[in-house]
Formats: C-alpha cells, structure tokens, sequence
C-alpha cells in the first residue's frame, strides 16, 4: 500500500513540474494567461507586479476547502500535494522563450498543459485552483471535466484584453480550446498516461 501511495505520489510531483513548464517556457514569455489560477497569476503580475506563486498559493488554499467540502478528504489530501507545490514549481521554473514562433508555442504549451491536468485527474489529484470546479461540476452535474475547465477558465482568459491586448486574448482562447479538445481525446481513447511514467 506504502509503494502504491509513493509511486502516486511521484507521479503528482512530475504533473506538476510537467504543468509548471509549461506555462514559464511556452505560454506566459508569449504573454498568454490560458485561463486557470496561474494565468490569474500572471496577469496580476504584469499588471500590478505581484509575484504570481504567491497568487497560486492563496487562491489554492481557498480551492483546497472546497475540495474538502464536495470531494471528500481523500481527495482534499492528494490535492494539498499539488496546490501547494504548484507555487513551488511556478517559482523554480524559469520563465524562459525557448520557441520563437507564438503559435507553435502556444500548442505545445497547450497540449503539454492537457497532458499534466490529465495525469492529475487520472491519480485522483488536482493542481488546485480551477481544476477543482470541473470535478465538483462532474461529480454532482456530470458535467465532463474538460468541459468543466474550459467554462471555469473563461472568465480569467477574458482580461488577457486589458493586460496584454486583443492579439493574446485571442491565443489563450486557443490555448484553451486545444487543452480542452486535447484532454476529450486523451479521455476518449482511455489513454492511462500512468503507464508512460512509473510502473
């Protein structure tokens, strides 16, 4: 039971850090705030320079109760794991350009973003912030979690306007649109990405 919790474990760690790339490397050096608590993050850090992990950090805390509230303590357990090193990792990873063209960088980042929530889910863990709605929306509406996402995420992807223009609006509405479609296709062919990490 030990090695079976430890090996979940890991497995969250790698999600996070997997997640955390890709929103420093691909999305926010392109000024893309794909919705989500991290793209809150990083629109509040451009706009009045908070420094976006200390955002994550407080706005999961607040998720993390109503994890425990409509999810049950198993679940509020895993999910302390993830909202609380996701800060950490946003922190640790360098927000670096390492693909010029935006577009491309915006579906790599997408696409590795829906592999990282995906992973999440499939150990039965969260990153915190918007990622808990889509399961409180599944369980008690079901209502599919990619679907979930793109609603919860909307809202925030809404001020990239104000913040950094028309132009990234209209590629963190992409960004969500590929994560979304790209978490229905994982789901649909019951791709376990377990079986990619550790066995």
């Amino acid at each position: 039971m030990e090695n079976i919790f430890t090996k979940k474990l890991t497995k969250i760690f790698i999600a996070i850090i997997i997640m955390a790339i890709s929103i420093n490397v691909f999305l926010s050096p392109h000024d893309i705030a794909a919705g989500g608590i991290s793209g809150l993050g990083i629109l509040l850090e451009r706009a009045f320079d908070i420094n976006r992990s200390l955002v994550v950090m407080i706005v999961n805390v607040g998720m993390l109760g109503l994890a425990y509230l409509f999810l049950g303590n198993n679940f509020f357990i895993k999910s302390i794991i993830g909202s609380l090193f996701l800060p950490i990792a946003l922190f640790l990873v360098p927000e670096i350009m390492v693909i010029q063209n935006r577009l491309l960088s915006v579906l790599l980042g997408s696409v590795i973003f829906a592999l990282a929530v995906t992973i999440l889910y499939q150990n039965e863990s969260s990153s915190g912030g918007t990622t808990i709605p889509p399961l409180i929306f599944e369980k008690y509406f079901n209502l599919n979690t990619s679907i979930g996402l793109l609603m919860t995420d909307l809202f925030i992807v809404f001020f990239n306007i104000f913040i950094f223009g028309v132009d990234s609006f209209f590629f963190a509405i992409l960004s969500l649109i590929i994560t979304s479609f790209a978490m229905k296709y994982i789901d649909k062919k019951q791709i376990n990405l377990n079986t990619l990490l550790i066995k």
